[in-house]
């Protein structure tokens, strides 16, 4: 809400799947924008040279074929551009990128002429940011333009108490799309949801009970044999090994600082084996600085 009252430039981080795009179009649709266009365009889409003609337009004459076409910069004048997995664009493009920010003005492809186009930016990125720059997938000077606000999604297994809501949004939604009247998830079902670990989060979830709701036998409530059985699996799993990482008897510690750090090296190691051993990510979803986690690793 805060970053809709401005037309600063945003940066969004979170996992494939969190619904990046739902918050860029909420900041949006309420801004002072939105009465203009909003243009989403995923910058893994299309190779390079595609891509510059997509976002700046051609010029006829430019290449074989060519016609005087305006790009998604000149359609969204005055609106939002949304720039999808800006981290799959490549540096020679991500240059022109950052002199359009700057300056204000376009070029088209093989064009002479520059054109004032007045678009806020929001860029998305499923990767940690401070990751993709210590990378060089993106420039220096194009995070720094892009990144003025920062909003970080975190994944839907850090955030399990959304989970009951959202599956109260989607069975309403299913209903009426399929004509149905499922009354909810009974409590077997919404306990293995709220142990899994959702890797595709929000969308995972959505087909989950989507496709729960196509093979329901119309029951008031969806049950287990609705769902796939590998979500109640790794559930029970996961339940288990919390179960075994907190389990603690009075004859394995001395004193308080080791139950401490026995909790403390147990999420560490999650965090890690989430992440795939990346510092930066298991540092955010700790809530620690990376050079804390750096420190504690050692």
């Amino acid at each position: 809400k805060r970053a809709s009252k401005s037309s600063s430039s945003v940066l969004i981080y979170g996992e494939t799947g969190t619904g990046k795009e739902l918050f860029v179009q909420g900041i949006h649709y309420a801004s002072q924008r939105a009465a203009n266009p909003f243009i989403a365009q995923n910058c893994a889409a299309f190779p390079e040279s595609l891509l510059e003609s997509l976002l700046f337009g051609t010029s006829k004459g430019s290449f074989t074929g060519a016609v005087d076409r305006p790009g998604i910069f000149e359609q969204a004048n005055g609106g939002t551009i949304l720039l999808d997995e800006i981290n799959s664009m490549g540096l020679q493009l991500q240059a022109k990128l950052l002199r359009v920010l700057q300056e204000g003005y376009v070029r088209r492809v093989g064009g002479l002429k520059d054109i004032p186009v007045d678009v806020r930016i929001i860029a998305t990125t499923n990767e940690d940011p401070q990751y993709i720059l210590e990378q060089g997938k993106i420039r220096k000077d194009l995070y720094y333009r892009l990144n003025v606000v920062n909003i970080f999604i975190p994944p839907l297994r850090e955030r399990k108490e959304d989970i009951e809501g959202l599956a109260v949004y989607f069975i309403a939604k299913y209903n009426n799309q399929l004509k149905l009247s499922v009354k909810g998830l009974d409590n077997e079902c919404l306990s293995a949801f709220k142990n899994y670990p959702w890797p595709g989060n929000v969308r995972e979830l959505e087909n989950a009970i989507e496709g729960a709701m196509n093979l329901s036998t119309g029951e008031s409530l969806l049950v287990r044999d609705s769902f796939p059985e590998y979500i109640f699996r790794e559930a029970e799993k996961n339940f288990a090994q919390k179960q075994n990482n907190l389990h603690m008897s009075l004859d394995d510690f001395v004193d308080l600082n080791q139950v401490v750090n026995r909790i403390e090296t147990a999420y560490i190691n999650n965090a890690m084996l989430q992440t795939s051993g990346n510092i930066s990510q298991a540092a955010q979803r700790l809530g620690i600085k990376r050079q804390t986690l750096q420190h504690k690793l050692k």
